[in-house]
């Protein structure tokens, strides 16, 4: 394998890692339930007036939200739910991590086309950290933190490719593009362009790049900023928010800057020291006759990269400084790319004149920053992310409970997915809507048997029960009783010897392409099955059975939904055996395989990390093997 090829492996390792990690932490705390903003933004803002033809659908895309226009947000979450048929938030954390995926392959392409060897190989080590690990755990969980991945995103595009292409070239075009679109990420995404700008500023007096070239830019981020300035918007709710004193100011950019430590101020100083010394050096006066050459244009890009995470940390300072305090969590991502510059310096000095000394100061920095991360992470999976995935769970209950029975004395703040109540009722009485909810809280389909006569399968009804004594028809003594929708079972009085079979009526095909039944029992068991009969002929379209058998607990059990008009047919013809099942919900294709993904991430997690140690093996096999 030629080292170019060995690069390109290691590149979508890192990738697979990266959405791996993120998928698994998904899985493991979060929930396909919208929350908070995305009720308000993505709802009210977009798929309402999507769902209504609202004419004037195009104001509300474009329309800000608090200090943001999150347009991409708010396309990202259309097209989603527009392929899909279903507003689904674990979908849209797939595709989020898909985008941070891509960010840090980037970041990856422009070391791997200049260095090689062990320095590289840190390198990536200290993405596949840094964008890997759940430190950035809101950006994770919500799928409305995608504007976070689309700023990070752009503005490393446009530091990346902007000032150093020719004007009118596709390079500069692409760059100019990138710079106009952060615009729309979130409220800060005019410091992309003010960063470029700087580094445009830079080459021009060093005369390094054309002075057409220049200006041609220069004007082309002159427009972008402007229109970022006309497009900002302030909110007086969050007025508290801004930063009041000078203090507060310099603490909260003293406490982003020495991330990921907490309470070590000259953390800020060493972490950042690397790009300081880049950045320094690049900005010296330049040598007579010398001609600027690829090793100072990557001088200059380290410049600009962490020259945009400084802009954004003063202003996420100014804008949510008040206190000085620590940096949320949503934050972090963007302190991990600031990690990630001081990593690209480090890179850029050891090719430099003293390797010896660049390496030495290259093992301390990697040695304080491995030294700061065991605090953070303890804190985000023995805390904050536990705490979280606790608040879905209520807030799904809640909300399922309250779908189910329509009394909203289910919904109990805090633990409901928007700031009141109100607030949350109002938006779930659009029809469209509701019916376009997730899983966890879309309400299951009405079944109805086609024999008015139970036989051995009856029907139990605990929907808004909340108490131990809950009605239990049809279920073993230790199963609970759904406090969502109806359920059927076959376990009686004389346990599970009972045997009957069970037609529902006749369902029209879903409009969506699978369906998932709660079953209990033996569902698959012998003798004991759960099918989808066509309703002209008879015919199985569909056998429900989950991965594993469920007993006296509720486990999901996933089918492919049927293109034409069916029945469910529920069959216990064993002594020792018993089935129980709820009506089915529909789910969307996308929403399957985005539960699909975060179901086996911790498999392909494990693969990818495999793959890469077997890559780093080869690499080193090869090294050593003698020339010839």
């Amino acid at each position: 394998m030629t080292p170019s090829l060995f690069r390109a492996a290691y590149g979508v390792c890192l990738f697979l890692v990266i959405i791996a990690a993120k998928w698994a932490t998904f899985d493991r705390f979060g929930s396909p339930m919208p929350d908070w903003d995305q009720w308000d933004a993505e709802a009210s803002a977009l798929l309402v007036p999507w769902l209504e033809g609202d004419p004037a659908f195009l104001g509300h895309l474009f329309a800000a939200h608090n200090e943001h226009r999150v347009v991409l947000t708010k396309l990202q979450a259309l097209a989603l739910t527009a392929a899909n048929g279903q507003w689904d938030a674990r979908l849209e954390g797939v595709v989020n991590a898909l985008l941070h995926g891509l960010v840090a392959w980037g970041l990856w392409g422009l070391a791997a086309r200049r260095w090689a060897g062990w320095p590289l190989a840190c390198f990536w080590g200290v993405l596949a950290v840094c964008f890997g690990l759940p430190l950035g755990w809101q950006n994770v969980l919500g799928g409305f933190h995608s504007q976070q991945y689309w700023l990070l995103g752009l503005s490393v595009a446009t530091v990346a490719l902007l000032p150093f292409a020719r004007a009118g070239s596709g390079r500069w075009w692409a760059g100019a593009t990138a710079a106009a679109l952060a615009l729309f990420s979130m409220g800060s995404g005019l410091l992309a362009a003010a960063a470029a700008g700087m580094l445009v500023a830079v080459r021009w007096a060093r005369r390094e790049a054309p002075a057409r070239d220049a200006v041609a830019t220069l004007a082309v981020i002159a427009v972008v900023v402007g229109a970022g300035f006309l497009l900002r918007v302030e909110v007086p709710w969050h007025q508290e928010m801004k930063v009041p004193t000078a203090a507060d100011f310099l603490a909260s950019i003293a406490h982003s800057l020495q991330w990921p430590w907490r309470e070590q101020d000259w953390a800020a100083v060493a972490l950042w020291l690397p790009w300081a010394l880049v950045a320094l050096g690049r900005l010296r006066p330049p040598t007579p006759g010398k001609t600027a050459g690829p090793r100072d244009n990557h001088a200059l890009l380290v410049a600009g990269l962490g020259g945009w995470v400084l802009l954004q940390v003063a202003a996420t300072a100014y804008a949510r400084g008040a206190g000085g305090g620590y940096p949320a969590s949503r934050y972090m991502d963007t302190l991990a790319l600031g990690v990630v510059a001081n990593a690209l310096a480090l890179l850029h000095l050891h090719a430099g004149a003293r390797p010896h000394l660049v390496r030495g100061l290259g093992l301390l920095w990697l040695g304080l920053l491995a030294a700061g991360l065991p605090p953070l992470v303890r804190d985000t999976f023995g805390s904050d992310l536990r705490d979280a995935s606790t608040y879905y769970r209520k807030a799904e209950g809640y909300l399922r409970r309250y779908l189910a029975t329509g009394d909203v004395d289910h919904l109990i703040p805090p633990d409901i997915p928007y700031p009141s109540v109100e607030g949350l009722v109002d938006r779930l009485t659009i029809p469209g809507l509701r019916a376009l909810l997730p899983v966890p809280l879309r309400t299951p389909l009405a079944l109805l048997p086609r024999d008015p006569e139970e036989g051995v399968f009856r029907v139990n009804d605990a929907r808004g029960w909340i108490t131990p004594d809950a009605p239990r028809r049809g279920l073993a003594p230790g199963t609970p009783a759904l406090d969502y929708g109806v359920t059927w079972g076959s376990h009686g009085a004389e346990g599970p010897a009972a045997r009957g079979t069970w037609r529902s009526g006749v369902l029209p095909a879903p409009g969506l392409r699978w369906l998932r039944f709660e079953t209990a029992g033996h569902p698959g068991a012998p003798g004991v099955a759960l099918e989808l009969r066509a309703a002209e002929d008879d015919r199985v379209l569909g056998l429900v059975v989950p991965s594993r058998e469920p007993g006296e607990s509720w486990r999901a059990a996933y089918v492919r939904a049927p293109a034409v008009p069916y029945r469910v047919v529920a069959r216990d013809d064993a002594e020792r055996h018993w089935l129980a099942f709820s009506g089915p919900v529909e789910m969307g294709g996308l929403s399957h395989a985005a539960w699909q993904a975060t179901k086996h991430a911790g498999t392909l997690l494990a693969t990818a990390l495999a793959a890469s140690l077997a890559l780093a093996l080869a690499a080193l096999v090869r090294r050593r093997r003698p020339a010839g």
